[in-house]
C-alpha cells in the first residue's frame, strides 16, 4: 500500500489559499477539455496530470512504489508520491532536472510502460527527476492552480486528506470512454496494471466479490472502466463536499454548464472562457480538445457494436456502480 518509512514533510505544510483544484476522471472522461476550458479563468494556472510517468519524469521516481494507479487510503506514509503533489500543487515549476530528465528519456518517452520495466534509461531520468521542487518564488496569492489526474482515482480521498483542495470528479458514458479507448488504442487500455497490483485485490476486487477479467480485449477493457469508476462513486459517497459533472452535460450546453460550473468553482467567468468554448467547439479527433460537443453524448452507439456493448454491460455489472444504471444504454 506504498512506501510506509518515515514523511519527512509534515502534515501541517499544506497548500492553502486559494485552495487548488484537483480534477480526476478516467482516461479519456473529458478532463483535458475540461482543465483547459476551466484555466482560460482570469488567474488560474493549469497543471496537466503531473502524476503520468509519460508526461512528468518525476512520477517516474515517486510512483515506483505504488504503480500507475495508487492504491492509498488516508493516513498511508507515502512520501515520495506526497512530495510530487506538493509540486503540483504549488504549480508544477519544471527546473533544470526535469528539463534534462525529459531529454534522457527522449522522443519515445510516451511509448515506455515504465512500470515494472527493467530500463537503464528510464532509471536515471527518474533519478535525476525526483522529488522535484516547487518554484523558489512559490505560487501568486492570487493564482488558483488547477491539477488534472487520470491516475488518482484510487488515492483519491487520500489526497484530499493530505492537503486542503477542492475535489472535481468527471465522469463519462462507460460506453463512451470505451468507445474513445479503442479509438485512440490507449495505452492504458493495453497493460494489465491494474489486474496484477495485489493492493486492487485486496482493497477492491476480495470486498466486491469481482472476479479478474478473461482475455477477450473488450472485456479487460470494460473491466478496468468497471474498476475505476466503481472506485470514484464509492469515494464520492463519502465526500458529499466533491464537486460532480458528467461529460454529456458539459457537451450539451457548454457555456451554460461551464459558466455554472465556474460560480461552484469560485473562478471568474469571462470572454476567454466562452471563446475557448466558440472556438474548440469544431471537428477533431484522437487526442485534440477540438469536438462538436452536441455530437459527443450519444456517439457510442455509433461507434460500437451489439456484442461490445453487451460485453461492457455484463462486466459493469459485476461492480457496484451507482453512477450509471441500465436506463443509461437504452
Amino acid at each position: 500500500m506504498g512506501d510506509r518509512g518515515p514523511d519527512p514533510t509534515p502534515r501541517e505544510l499544506r497548500v492553502t489559499s486559494p485552495r487548488p483544484i484537483v480534477i480526476v476522471g478516467l482516461p479519456r472522461s473529458g478532463t483535458t477539455w475540461t482543465l483547459r476550458a476551466l484555466r482560460s479563468a482570469a488567474g488560474a494556472h493549469a497543471v496537466l496530470e503531473p502524476d503520468n510517468e509519460d508526461m512528468h519524469p518525476a512520477a517516474i521516481h515517486a510512483k515506483r512504489q505504488v504503480g500507475r494507479y495508487p492504491v492509498l487510503e488516508p493516513g498511508t506514509a507515502s512520501a515520495a508520491y506526497r512530495s510530487l503533489w506538493e509540486w503540483a500543487l504549488l504549480g508544477a515549476h519544471e527546473d533544470r532536472r526535469a528539463r534534462l530528465a525529459r531529454r534522457i528519456l527522449g522522443p519515445g518517452a510516451r511509448s515506455r510502460l515504465h512500470e515494472g520495466r527493467s530500463d537503464p534509461i528510464t532509471r536515471l531520468a527518474s533519478i535525476v527527476a525526483k522529488d522535484p521542487r516547487p518554484a523558489p518564488e512559490g505560487v501568486d496569492g492570487a493564482t488558483r492552480v488547477l491539477v488534472k489526474s487520470i491516475h488518482a482515482q484510487l488515492a483519491l480521498e487520500w489526497l484530499a486528506d493530505e492537503f486542503e483542495i477542492d475535489v472535481l470528479v468527471l465522469l463519462r458514458h462507460p460506453a463512451n470512454v470505451l468507445a474513445s479507448w479503442m479509438e485512440v488504442n490507449l495505452k492504458d487500455a493495453r497493460n494489465a496494471t491494474l489486474e496484477t497490483r495485489p493492493e486492487v485485490r485486496s482493497h477492491y476486487l476480495e470486498r466486491w466479490g469481482v472476479p479478474l477479467p478473461g482475455t477477450d480485449p473488450i472485456e479487460r477493457m470494460s473491466w478496468r472502466i468497471g474498476l475505476l469508476t466503481a472506485a470514484l462513486d464509492e469515494a464520492r459517497s463519502r465526500h458529499p463536499e466533491w464537486r460532480l459533472r458528467r461529460h454529456e452535460e458539459l457537451c450539451a450546453d457548454p457555456p451554460g454548464q461551464f459558466r455554472e460550473l465556474y460560480t461552484d468553482l469560485g473562478l471568474p467567468w469571462g470572454a476567454p472562457s466562452e471563446a475557448f468554448l466558440e472556438e474548440h467547439d469544431t471537428p477533431g479527433s484522437g487526442f485534440a480538445v477540438d469536438r462538436v460537443a452536441a455530437e459527443l453524448p450519444d456517439s457510442w452507439r455509433r461507434r460500437l457494436d451489439d456484442d461490445q456493448v453487451a460485453t461492457l454491460r455484463r462486466v459493469l455489472g459485476w461492480f457496484p456502480i451507482t453512477s450509471w444504471d441500465d436506463e443509461d444504454f437504452a
